[in-house]
């Protein structure tokens, strides 16, 4: 494909041995059409997905929502999330049971409203917010684990307003890590939606039979058994520690052991450090609910770097992130600290995060290269750091 060139790709499908041209927007599957390989999803010529249409006309596989009054006011994606696959897919995966060359699901975020209804309380969608997508393609995403690509059409800073019209891949640590680690079919978790796991192989439309069998299977019966019976669910490995810690990091003061990092926040120490923002601000997310106030402070180590060209961070670059309440209560600390002269990925990096001031026994995350806090820093930023700078 030459430079500049845009690459376009749409599903096709045949119906009584005709073939018809089908958009990577509006694509209508009947009962009984067989498919052609093609995705549908298109490239740019600097190999940025670009952004589908008509994606609401796909076939809807279900709404997942971690809302933060279940995850002790910290869950990582707290929204709605819409999620659609092009019909071709679909179809192939009810043929076949597995996920061909160029399946694209697309994920719409969309923020969590009202929570009373007349029908009673609950989580009501409220508006939308953003757009995601993953592609699968051994031909584009080679190096790709599982050939599974990840990529946000949502501007950071314009939640609620216009997509991006294009979008590049996450590294493949953002997203990966914790579906290689979680998702129960080939990086899709296919046990979050019935609509998936009643297709898979079926070979016909399943919402046609009148029978409802179970469809999450032997694998899932423990998980089953441990909710009726109330017991604690098993840690998630997304916010558990991916690599090990070094015992002694130079160039910081902060400790990484559980007790000591939690006396050391609730005694201010941090708050002697020179760079640090001016004020609190609105949150973009998503150490604290979107938009409640939080304020970060740097310890020497890494606001030398972040005054230089230098793209790396030296050993012991530290940053704190002070979360509040609405109304201005500190609830908590977020920290990140270089634990060697490598970022390996996100292995490279202490995280910390804690939702309380007063009780340090169960932070929501603490170690080197936690999945959940990778998977967000290496999205932007300057080598695993997010904020803007010069801090304000």
């Amino acid at each position: 494909m030459g430079k500049g060139e845009v690459r376009k790709i749409g599903a096709r499908a045949f119906i009584g041995g005709t073939c018809v041209a089908l958009g990577a927007g509006v694509v209508a599957v009947m009962a009984g059409v067989g498919v052609a390989p093609d995705p549908a999803y298109e490239l740019d010529g600097r190999g940025e997905l670009v952004r589908p249409t008509d994606y609401r006309t796909w076939v809807y596989v279900g709404t997942p929502v971690t809302p933060n009054d279940m995850n002790d006011g910290k869950a990582p994606f707290p929204e709605h999330h819409n999620v659609y696959i092009d019909p071709v897919s679909y179809e192939h995966y009810k043929r076949t049971g597995g996920w061909r060359e160029g399946t694209i699901l697309l994920k719409e975020l969309v923020s969590v409203g009202t929570k009373e209804a007349v029908s009673g309380n609950g989580y009501f969608q409220g508006e939308f917010i953003g757009l995601e997508a993953s592609v699968k393609s051994r031909a584009d995403f080679p190096d790709e684990p599982g050939n599974w690509a990840y990529f946000s059409f949502t501007n950071e800073g314009e939640l609620g307003g216009a997509l991006k019209s294009t979008a590049a891949a996450f590294p493949a640590a953002s997203c990966n890590a914790c579906h290689a680690a979680s998702a129960r079919d080939d990086f899709v978790f296919t046990q979050h939606y019935p609509v998936l796991r009643a297709a898979k192989g079926s070979r016909t439309n399943p919402e046609n039979r009148a029978a409802r069998p179970k469809t999450l299977g032997a694998a899932a019966a423990p998980m089953m058994e441990r909710e009726m019976a109330a017991e604690p669910p098993a840690p998630n490995p997304q916010w558990q520690a991916g690599a090990e810690t070094p015992g002694r990091i130079s160039g910081t003061d902060v400790p990484t052991d559980q007790a000591a990092l939690f006396e050391y926040l609730r005694e201010f120490r941090y708050r002697d450090w020179e760079t640090r923002e001016s004020a609190r601000h609105p949150s973009g997310g998503p150490h604290t609910q979107l938009g409640r106030p939080v304020r970060v402070y740097m310890n020497d180590t890494l606001a030398r770097t972040m005054r230089s060209d230098r793209r790396r961070h030296r050993e012991g670059a530290t940053a704190i992130k002070e979360m509040y309440t609405a109304d201005g209560r500190l609830e908590g600390w977020a920290v990140e600290i270089k634990t060697g002269r490598n970022s390996r990925d996100g292995d490279g990096w202490f995280w910390y995060e804690v939702t309380s001031t007063t009780d340090g026994s169960s932070p929501v995350a603490i170690g080197n290269g936690v999945p959940g806090c990778v998977s967000c820093h290496t999205r932007g930023g300057r080598d695993m750091v997010l904020s803007d700078w010069p801090l304000k």
